[in-house]
């Protein structure tokens, strides 16, 4: 397929792994022991980012290749990067 849609796809996943890493700092700044999902208002706060990006992310992917197989790798990108 297109090296840019795989890019795309790539950077997309390093995001989604920078935000989790995100919430295991959250964890430990304010001390909220796994597999607890409630505290601090702080913690939860970032919890709840990880979760939406996750949420977006199952919408994101599939549309971004099936938008690059059947109309346009360049345009497929061009829209997703922005």
């Amino acid at each position: 397929m297109s090296s840019l849609t795989s890019l795309i796809t790539t950077l997309t996943l390093l995001f989604y792994l920078v935000i989790t890493i995100n919430v295991s700092r959250a964890r430990t700044k304010y001390k909220v022991l796994p597999p607890q999902t409630a505290g601090d208002p702080n913690f939860e706060r970032v919890l709840r980012v990880q979760q939406n990006t996750l949420e977006q992310i199952v919408f994101f992917l599939p549309s971004l290749w099936l938008f690059s197989f059947y109309v346009s790798p360049l345009w497929s990108t061009i829209f997703d990067a922005v």
